[in-house]
């Protein structure tokens, strides 16, 4: 589209500034207790690399929540 102008920057979502709720089971670490679940609340930013960490240690993501 010739001649076209943009101002601003483009932004991929709307979930950049929000934070998420990782829910997990059967994590085997030794600086947190292994219990029925494990709650982990992060930066939208970093929840793959959380989720990642959590099937190397073992665990299963039971439920991931978008807090307002």
């Amino acid at each position: 589209m010739s001649g076209m102008m943009t101002t601003g920057t483009i932004k991929i979502s709307d979930y950049d500034g929000r934070i998420v709720e990782i829910k997990a089971t059967a994590i085997c670490r030794q600086d947190v207790m292994r219990t029925s679940d494990y709650t982990v609340k992060l930066p939208h930013s970093t929840m793959v690399q959380e989720i990642q960490k959590i099937h190397r240690l073992g665990g299963k993501v039971t439920g991931v929540t978008v807090l307002p």
